[in-house]
């Protein structure tokens, strides 16, 4: 893991301002958000928060089960959103520990390619996806 964290895993993030993301619609975020939440969970977004996923070099991020973050004033792209939103079942159902993060990106990026109509994810975005697949599958055989 050190290996790859030396190599730049950060790369696997979607990054902030990339112009082929494209934010979802107010309207579908909204529905996303208000189901989210009326399930326990929380969907956090402040100057702060920014702050943070800076540091991560990221444009959205997940805690916990219970606990995304996404950029403030901002509607995330479908990628986005979903990723984080499988990154909380991941967490839910006792497979994220924080060790395997590696495995959870795999997994959330396989599961959005495969699932990109249904999720409304652009062919952009798709393209995207399936190339930070390929470098954490590359990455993940180095170690």
């Amino acid at each position: 893991m050190k290996l790859l964290q030396n190599r730049g895993i950060i790369d696997v993030y979607r990054k902030v301002g990339s112009d082929m993301s494209i934010p979802m619609g107010e309207n579908r975020f909204n529905t996303i958000k208000k189901n989210f939440e009326a399930h326990g969970g929380v969907i956090a977004s402040s100057p702060e928060i920014d702050i943070h996923l800076d540091m991560m070099g990221a444009a959205a991020s997940t805690l916990d089960e219970n606990t995304i973050l996404i950029r403030h004033n901002t509607i995330p792209s479908a990628s986005e959103m979903f990723e984080e939103i499988i990154h909380t079942a991941q967490y839910r159902t006792g497979r994220a520990t924080g060790e395997n993060w590696i495995d959870m990106e795999i997994e959330a990026k396989t599961k959005l390619i495969k699932y990109q109509k249904q999720y409304g994810i652009p062919d952009s975005e798709n393209e995207i996806t399936k190339k930070q697949l390929d470098k954490l599958l590359k990455g993940k055989e180095v170690t």
